[in-house]
């Protein structure tokens, strides 16, 4: 497995691992009519790729297994914030969410969905620590989610 910066050329692998891990990772936390409705959206995500904005990292072996994003903390303090994080469900605990994590350079916080216990769980290994921020969102009806953070 090699992660590396994704391309435009990435943008419908990387798309569809972001969605196929959304109604795997989230389903029973998140509505079903929500999660059925998501949208692999290629075009939008290589503009998000070139924008500038944010890195975007894939691991890959024989096609892409998961991906990152990462940038600025969206909150206005002066850290790196871990955007999103997906693995193809069927490489769940196969270390390519860890190679990830470790990809991406400088990142100290991130927000993680509240009843999410595999995830946090995953991210509490990798040296996280909820600490405290918390945030409602609506995802065709409230969810709230955690700030984790590290170092």
């Amino acid at each position: 497995m090699h992660v590396r910066t994704a391309t435009t050329a990435d943008a419908l692998a990387v798309e569809t691992v972001r969605i196929s891990g959304w109604q795997a990772a989230y389903r029973g936390i998140v509505s079903d009519a929500f999660l059925d409705g998501l949208v692999i959206d290629a075009e939008r995500r290589a503009r998000m790729i070139t924008s500038g904005q944010a890195t975007t990292l894939v691991a890959e072996d024989v096609g892409v297994l998961g991906m990152a994003v990462f940038g600025p903390a969206r909150d206005g303090e002066d850290a790196m914030e871990l955007y999103a994080l997906y693995v193809d469900p069927g490489c769940w605990r196969t270390g390519v969410g860890t190679a990830l994590v470790a990809a991406c350079e400088g990142v100290t916080v991130l927000w993680v969905l509240e009843d999410n216990e595999r995830a946090q769980a995953f991210y509490r290994r990798q040296g996280f620590t909820a600490d405290g921020g918390r945030q409602e969102l609506d995802l065709d009806g409230p969810v709230g989610e955690i700030r984790m953070r590290r170092g």
